[in-house]
């Protein structure tokens, strides 16, 4: 079996104790010359760690004062309205496609959309970015016969709904969601860029038209620095 790299454990190690709460934010890292020591590496290993931490804008550093939990950020998802992904954000998102394909769907999600044993469905995978952060994985399962042009249409603006909307004349109405927690496999962790088991936000929805037909089954894991926020009035 491959051993782990030593960077990738304290960097895993150190993002541990950031998503706990253990490291605050704004609060000073231990230097590289402790963690050297600590864990019986070179300061170029930890300075490794400290980098990979920089480039996921978790830790900053200061010149002359040491590396620093960055400031927490008013990351969330709004949850009011049925919109796309990047609607549910304040900040800039990228939304990059992993992989698209014309499928039987898992009998659990046929049933879920009521189609029949045969019946074949577009799966999307999607990876959505937040200012440069891995913030969700989505994978959408839309009926064929609902979206028979979907399998090889262009999404609008990196948009299922705006896609499902204006080529291929369908309506999203409404949807019926559940979220849950799960631990991170190793496909989420590597796209999420977490580490394997890492706690993520798990969320099943069902999209229905106008009619009332279910027209989507999507399933997504967000890293926990992106919380749902919905707003409940009395």
């Amino acid at each position: 079996m491959a051993t782990r790299p030593m960077y990738e454990v304290i960097r895993d190690d150190l993002l541990d104790r950031i998503n706990t709460g253990a490291l605050a934010p704004e609060s000073r890292l231990p230097s590289e010359k402790e963690l050297a020591e600590r864990y019986g590496v070179s300061r170029m290993t930890v300075r490794q760690a400290f980098d990979a931490l920089v480039r996921e804008r978790l830790v900053v550093r200061r010149r002359g004062a040491g590396s620093f939990v960055a400031p927490r950020r008013a990351r969330s998802r709004r949850l009011n309205r049925l919109v796309p992904f990047g609607d549910e954000v304040t900040e800039d998102v990228v939304t990059t496609e992993i992989r698209r394909a014309v499928l039987v769907p898992p009998r659990e999600i046929a049933e879920v959309l009521d189609l029949d044993d045969a019946a074949e469905a577009v799966r999307l995978l999607r990876l959505r970015t937040v200012d440069g952060t891995p913030a969700a994985v989505q994978e959408s399962w839309v009926p064929v016969a609902a979206a028979p042009g979907l399998a090889r249409a262009e999404l609008v603006a990196g948009s299922l709904y705006r896609t499902l909307a204006e080529r291929c004349g369908i309506a999203v109405s409404w949807a019926e969601q559940e979220i849950t927690a799960c631990a991170a496999t190793k496909e989420l962790a590597g796209l999420l860029e977490v580490a394997v088991r890492a706690p993520l936000v798990e969320a099943h929805r069902t999209t229905h038209d106008d009619t009332g037909r279910a027209v989507e089954h999507a399933r997504s894991w967000t890293r926990p620095e992106f919380p749902f926020v919905v707003r409940l009035d009395t």
